[in-house]
């Protein structure tokens, strides 16, 4: 009898005889009494009923009579399959038999027997839940996707509609956009490329089709066609950019295992690019053309890394589009950027053609296509045709020497290296390192520890000092230098302006340089004294005189777009230009130096030699405190100054520096994690810096610094602040950015977001900040507030800067896409913008650049 039903239900239509005998040997007989509950509504759905013999009531939640059922009806199958809890109840309306199908054996017989699986799910009009223990089988076996964990796998699985597709019938051509990304169940389908260098190849059950067109967001590059009837599992690429977003394991495994020959448009680009780079220029077009052919394209999520230092190198990357940091260890062992590399740009190629081990980590800092070139395609080019290694190498030659004369004549730009020889650039080449800013990042803030000086190969970089003034600095000028001669903290701020790549020199090595090269020591008094005496009173830095000016700045403000260009003097012009308290300070700052390198670097070995350690450290402490104040006082008042004791008082508020490098998250950010702030910064006691002759030894004592009153805001303004509408970019809704209430009790205070302004790419001109200020209940800034951008289970938080307006106080800069990003001001309850990044309306999970301006005021609930 229960054969007998199972043939003629209407759910287990087109199941043949043996799947209907297998599917009846898993339903397990059972009786009940009338008035027996089978199951309520709001229970687990665990099961399916085939009624035998006698009726069975269903209820609504309501408690009406929805129907009876007699002999060979099916109940329960819609809330199985949907894995949903029952939505009716089932009683017994007399004694009766039936059969249960339990949901745990449902899906082991689909594991073993998925096309039951399928037939059951085009019966019930859609996929039943119970595949997915067969899906998430069937892709932990293919291997682009080996590794990943259950949890992405399921939701793959929920993802994925079955298709079919005739013989003959085209899946996709080359061309198309990305339509989604399909895994095939059964038939055959050949996959034909869009070059003629290229292979046909048949691909069948297991495998994996339209990957790298969804990572690389680039058309297809081949044509697939069904060469028999085809069933093929499809994941769409809106569920697949939703998947990959909230699951970034997705991306790193498909961009680690799939990969390419590149299209015939991208082989002309490529071949371009070759012909441009110094060791290719010794090649024909034809063979130019033959390297490109061999290239393949790659996806590099957000933070995988291409490879690491001591790998071999094995392969040559350009850039497509997207960015790869290059960063290695300095000599103590710290972490630093020696580059990055964006579209158009090329690395590893030298590593590639000589062999050597990499000596660099590259690390993708957004998602990422290259196109690469492998060494054995390379090898077995140059195997059919010698002439391709001999002029490779001579390439490699030409590079290296051009790179060497090209360092001396950029190094030679700046004032401090501009009187060494040739043999002796050559020597402080090798202490130099390469460093990248980004438009808007900071490279050092006031009263951070001054440990290198930096020169500006290109770009400009803004330096912003206490007094609010600021002047720009461009290539060939530097930086850095006068907190490093003082051993005192940096008293500005200094931002790249624009995109700047910088060359670092470390304050040891600055000090072995000034010891060999007493040039390179005379140019830093220059520069030093020249500042002194152009920069204006105004802008002079806080608890400083201001240097006396007798003639108009030479540095224009840092409004004006460009950064200034000064037109170099011989020594003799430069000297002659300066103002009668401009050169005196000179030769006292000139007499100093000397005095550092003919007296104290001498009585200190001496002083070592003979055990003398404390006589040389306060001769040391006397000449630094010497040099602060001929920087703070200026000449004048030094040369008047009594002999024997001059006190000199500064205020410098100690703000805790910040880290100069944002780190770079993965889709999901995952940017090195800092540590949230505690509290705001307090000014601490003012020191009192003593200056004596070099007899006596140097003392310090502290001042107590008068805090600042505090404005009491009025209760109309605290009132006006809770209540002030919020002003609310449209479009916010629109990309499905939410705000989150502070959870403030009445009458506490909280940080209310008052104003959230997003710009598309067009607006924000290249720009992908979060910019956030933070006001009292007045409207003034509060500068040294803690804002805080939080993701997954990383952070990143600043103080709000004094900057000049219409800039904001602070800025993070984004590089993860779709809802990634969220947005609080600490110290208070806080409303909490949650869902930015980058992505635009149309594209909200790929890497457009876009820009958000928050501002957050204090407020009482």
């Amino acid at each position: 009898m229960k054969e007998e039903y199972i043939q003629f239900a209407p759910l287990f239509a087109g199941l043949d005889a043996d799947e209907q005998k297998m599917l009846g040997e898993r339903f397990v007989q059972t009786t009940a009494k009338s008035g027996a509950v089978l199951f309520q509504v709001g229970d687990a759905a665990d099961g399916l009923y085939l009624v035998g013999k006698g009726f069975v009531r269903l209820f609504t939640a309501s408690g009406s009579n929805l129907a009876t059922l007699g002999p060979g009806s099916v109940l329960g199958e819609d809330s199985l399959y949907r894995a949903a809890p029952y939505d009716v109840s089932a009683h017994a309306a007399s004694d009766f038999e039936y059969w249960k199908l339990s949901d745990q054996d449902l899906r082991a017989m689909i594991v073993q027997y998925p096309a039951i699986g399928l037939k059951l799910s085009q019966n019930f009009g859609s996929l039943i839940a119970q595949m997915q223990d067969y899906l998430v089988q069937q892709l932990s076996r293919t291997p682009e996707l080996t590794g990943l964990p259950r949890h992405t796998l399921q939701a793959i699985a929920d993802q994925l509609e079955p298709r079919k597709v005739a013989a003959g019938q085209t899946l996709y051509r080359a061309g198309d956009l990305a339509g989604g990304l399909f895994l095939i169940e059964s038939g055959r389908i050949e996959v034909q490329p869009d070059t003629a260098d290229s292979e046909r190849q048949e691909v069948t059950d297991g495998s994996l089709l339209g990957a790298l067109a969804l990572l690389t967001n680039k058309p297809q590059t081949t044509t697939a066609v069904a060469r028999e009837e085809t069933l093929l599992w499809a994941l769409l690429a809106d569920d697949f950019q939703m998947i990959a977003s909230r699951q970034p394991g997705l991306r790193r495994s498909l961009g680690r295992n799939v990969r390419a020959r590149l299209s015939r448009t991208d082989q002309t680009q490529a071949a371009l690019r070759l012909s441009q780079m110094p060791i290719f220029t010794q090649l024909p077009p034809a063979t130019i053309q033959a390297i490109a052919q061999r290239m393949v394209l790659q996806h590099i999520p957000a933070g995988e890394r291409v490879y690491r230092i001591g790998e071999s190198g094995d392969a040559m990357y350009l850039v497509e589009n997207g960015e790869i940091e290059l960063t290695a260890e300095n000599a103590v062992g710290v972490v630093e950027e020696i580059g990055r590399v964006g579209p158009e740009g090329f690395f590893g190629e030298l590593s590639l053609l000589t062999g050597q081990i990499r000596v660099e980590d590259a690390t993708a800092t957004r998602n990422t296509n290259l196109w690469i070139l492998n060494k054995h395609e390379l090898d077995a080019l140059a195997s059919q045709n010698p002439a391709i290694g001999k002029a490779l190498s001579q390439g490699v030659a030409t590079r290296l020497a051009g790179a060497s004369q090209t360092d001396e004549q950029a190094l030679r730009r700046f004032a401090l290296l501009a009187d060494l020889n040739s043999s002796d650039l050559k020597q402080v080449t090798t202490l130099l390192h390469p460093m990248r800013y980004r438009a808007g990042e900071i490279i050092f803030r006031t009263s951070a520890p001054a440990d290198k000086l930096f020169l500006v190969d290109k770009g400009n970089v803004r330096v912003q000092m206490l007094g609010g003034g600021a002047y720009l600095l461009g290539p060939g000028e530097s930086f850095g230098e006068r907190a490093l001669i003082t051993e005192q903290p940096h008293n500005t701020t200094v931002s790249a302006d624009t995109d700047v790549d910088v060359w670092t020199l470390d304050k040891q090595d600055l000090d072995m340089l000034m010891n060999r090269y007493p040039g390179i020591a005379i140019s830093i008094t220059r520069i030093i004294s020249q500042r002194m005496s152009e920069t204006p009173a105004a802008a002079a830095p806080a608890g400083y005189p201001a240097a006396p000016v007798e003639a108009a700045p030479r540095r224009r403000q840092a409004a004006e777009s460009e950064a200034p260009r000064r037109k170099r003097r011989s020594f003799g012009e430069w000297y002659g230009s300066l103002s009668g308290g401009a050169k005196l300070r000179f030769i006292l700052l000139l007499l100093l130096l000397l005095i550092f390198l003919c007296v104290t670097i001498p009585l200190t070995g001496a002083a070592i030699l003979n055990g003398l350690g404390m006589a040389s450290r306060a001769i040391a402490s006397t000449l630094n405190n010497a040099l602060d104040v001929v920087y703070a006082d200026g000449s004048v008042g030094v040369a008047s100054a009594s002999t024997t004791t001059e006190r000199m008082r500064f205020a410098d508020a100690q703000v805790p520096p910040t880290p100069t490098y944002t780190p770079f998250p993965t889709s999901t950010p995952l940017p090195t994690s800092t540590p949230l702030p505690t509290s705001t910064p307090q000014m601490t006691a003012t020191p009192v810096i003593i200056l004596q002759t070099f007899a006596a030894d140097a003392a310090v004592a502290a001042a107590p610094a008068e805090a600042a009153p505090v404005e009491e805001a009025a209760p109309e303004a605290v009132a006006a602040a809770a209540a002030a509408p919020r002003n609310l970019d449209g479009r916010l809704s629109q990309l499905g950015i939410a705000i989150e209430d502070a959870q403030a009790a009445p009458g506490q205070q909280y940080w209310r977001l008052i104003e959230a302004r997003w710009e598309d790419e067009e607006q924000a001109g290249g720009k992908h900040h979060i910019y956030v200020d933070v006001l009292d209940e007045n409207g003034n800034r509060l500068v040294g507030q803690p804002v805080t951008v939080f993701w997954g289970d990383g952070n990143y938080s600043a103080a709000l800067e004094d900057k000049p307006a219409p800039d904001y106080g602070f800025n993070y800069q984004m590089y993860a896409s779709g809802y990634a990003y969220n947005v609080k001001v600490e110290g208070l309850p806080s409303d909490i913008l949650r869902g930015a990044g980058m992505g635009d309306l149309a594209n909200r999970f790929k890497g457009i650049h876009v820009a958000y301006y928050l501002v957050y005021q204090r407020a009482t609930k």
